[in-house]
């Protein structure tokens, strides 16, 4: 027994390091990338959807037993990895509720600075002064839309964790700019109300860069606020 479990032990030493030396390169492949984007931003939660749908199709094709909340886990590390190489300003406006959730989705890469109020932290991300923003995704959302509404120019990016994991608080993700298509999205629209704002959330990617392409069961006044993965 002793020798067959050296065997196994070998054969798992063997197996990390060339998982090492293969997530090595990829960290050069990705820095690659970010060269030939010349200058433009790095993450790309659509692209990352994509992604990590794929490798939960490609697992269960293949006969693996491993679930998708874990191919997430696994890859959104590799990816927060790779983001920071690839851009050094990655400070996050974390909303307390939320800041299990920012730690899991950055890992060792978060630099975070703690608020417990949506508009100040929003404020922080328009300033430049912290380059995305982590808010709840169901808690507060009329906050979020007011204050959304006084830096139109922010959008609600991505939800996280791509997955509902129950030990996580899910969270939106807010930059200055639209994700990319990710195949299965949802647009979010704020819809003006006597007392501010509800949210209306509509099946696909409605957002053409600053194009919005509303759809028209909307009332006229109503405002894309971002877009996510599903």
């Amino acid at each position: 027994m002793s020798e067959d479990l050296n065997q196994l032990r070998n054969a798992i030493d063997n197996l990390d390091n060339e998982i090492l030396q293969a997530l090595a390169k990829r960290m050069k492949l990705s820095d690659q990338v970010i060269a030939a984007k010349n200058g433009a931003v790095a993450f790309r939660p659509g692209r990352e959807a994509t992604l990590v749908r794929q490798l939960v199709i490609n697992s269960k094709a293949d006969g693996h037993d491993l679930s998708p909340s874990v191919i997430l886990g696994v890859w959104r590390q590799i990816m927060a990895a790779s983001l920071s190489r690839q851009n050094g300003d990655l400070a996050f406006a974390v909303h307390d509720m939320v800041m299990p959730a920012a730690a899991w989705h950055m890992g060792s890469a978060l630099v975070a600075t703690s608020f417990d109020q949506m508009t100040p932290l929003l404020d922080a991300v328009a300033s430049g002064q912290c380059r995305y923003g982590l808010v709840p995704a169901n808690h507060d959302v009329e906050a979020l839309l007011g204050a959304l509404d006084q830096h139109q120019h922010l959008s609600i990016i991505a939800r996280t964790p791509l997955y509902d994991m129950p030990s996580l608080h899910p969270a939106y993700i807010i930059a200055d700019y639209l994700p990319d298509p990710s195949g299965d999205d949802i647009s979010l629209y704020a819809v003006p109300a006597a007392d501010g704002f509800t949210l209306t959330m509509i099946d696909g990617h409605h957002g053409n860069n600053a194009v919005v392409d509303a759809p028209a069961n909307l009332p006229r006044d109503a405002r894309l606020v971002g877009i996510y993965a599903r």
